[in-house]
């Protein structure tokens, strides 16, 4: 009896073909899934570095050159610690320094460091020109420094006298004198660390009422060092 040879497959052989062929394609979606995820992560992550690394130099960069300034109008009645302009709070700061030459802004400014108001997770800076008032200059806009903020705190090193131990304090309430040290402790809501930072400055004496230009620059004999 002849034989006859088919060509093609039987039903079983191409179901566990369409079975493999299955398989595969599942683990490599579930690979490019994987690598993708990844990749977000990482993009997050480097993200969340670089933020933190600039809000480290904008720190950095300005609270190590603090210019120990009176104000230069302030009210008949006040008191000798209101009239400087360096209010080092719990949740807020105050204090004068100059930008970088390359910023469109120039002189001195006064810098204004606090949690917006209307959400305690939003930290804003807000720059005022350290000049004469300006009853007609409109109000500055605050910026944005940083986002997703669970928890800020300052805190000052320094002697609050003149012969008193230098300790760390919540606030700084010296008229006379700067502290040596500004920590800055933030907290996110992601949960990620962010190690304390910690600026020394670099003059702590007071100094008197300098010449102010109407740029604000300063006569710079005018500050004790």
């Amino acid at each position: 009896m002849k034989l006859f040879r088919r060509n093609g497959f039987t039903l079983i052989e191409v179901l566990i073909a369409m079975t493999l062929l299955g398989v595969m394609v599942v683990l490599l979606f579930s690979s490019l899934r994987i690598a993708a995820q990844s990749w977000n992560a990482g993009e997050n992550k480097m993200a969340a570095v670089n933020q933190k690394a600039v809000v480290y130099r904008f720190f950095k960069r300005h609270l190590m050159a603090v210019r120990p300034l009176p104000a230069l109008n302030p009210e008949p009645e006040s008191s000798p610690e209101s009239t400087q302009v360096f209010q080092g709070l719990a949740q807020s700061l105050r204090f004068v320094a100059g930008l970088p030459a390359s910023s469109a802004r120039k002189g001195l400014q006064v810098f204004d460091i606090a949690l917006a108001p209307d959400n305690s997770s939003i930290l804003w800076v807000t720059l005022t020109p350290y000049r004469l008032a300006e009853p007609e200059r409109e109000p500055v806009k605050p910026e944005v420094l940083l986002e997703n903020i669970a928890g800020l705190k300052f805190a000052y090193f320094g002697r609050i006298e003149e012969f008193a131990e230098p300790q760390w304090q919540e606030e700084w309430v010296a008229a006379e004198r700067l502290p040596s040290l500004i920590k800055v402790s933030i907290a996110l809501k992601d949960g990620s660390y962010w190690p304390e930072m910690v600026f020394p400055l670099k003059i702590s004496r007071a100094a008197n009422t300098p010449n102010v230009a109407d740029d604000g620059r300063i006569d710079e004999d005018s500050d004790e060092r």
